[in-house]
């Protein structure tokens, strides 16, 4: 076997083949803590373009995990300078998602009602392309609330 040259290398493969005593426990704690920490996510039912549940190829509704469209949302609320969310809370009844609440920390000086005009399309498109035309969703269903107001960029403080 030829010497790695890196010290890097080395130091992996050192690392790797050192298992310090009770390091089964501890992976093992340490597993149980990740599993506890994150939350179990809800499903969403699925659309097709005329507004019906979406079914995949033997029938069954197509759901998609709350998760993704929190963090596509969250995505689309940190692109700009002027805004960052601090809460997204999907409303889900029986599977279908009814509404969006949006709290939004803004920087000083932006015009608030304007900006909350301009996301809630951006938001509803969003939605829209990973769940479908949702019956029942629309504009008026998108909650925005300003919870605080920085100066500088809201996703840098």
């Amino acid at each position: 076997m030829a010497l790695d040259p890196s010290p890097l290398g080395r130091a992996i493969r050192a690392a790797r083949a050192e298992q310090p005593p009770g390091w089964v426990d501890l992976a093992g704690s340490i597993m149980s803590r990740v599993r506890a920490i994150v939350i179990p996510s809800e499903p969403i039912l699925t659309f097709t373009g005329q507004g019906t549940p979406a079914r995949d190829e033997q029938g069954s509704e197509t759901y998609v995990s709350a998760r993704v469209v929190t963090s596509a949302l969250r995505r689309l609320l940190q692109e700009h300078p002027t805004h960052a969310p601090d809460a997204i809370d999907l409303r889900v009844d029986d599977s279908r998602l009814t509404g969006i609440d949006i709290r939004l920390v803004a920087r000083y000086g932006v015009e608030l009602h304007p900006l909350a005009d301009t996301l809630r399309p951006q938001i509803l498109e969003i939605v829209e392309g990973i769940l479908g035309p949702a019956p029942g969703l629309d504009l008026s269903t998108i909650e925005i609330e300003y919870v605080d107001v920085t100066r500088g960029d809201p996703n840098r403080t």
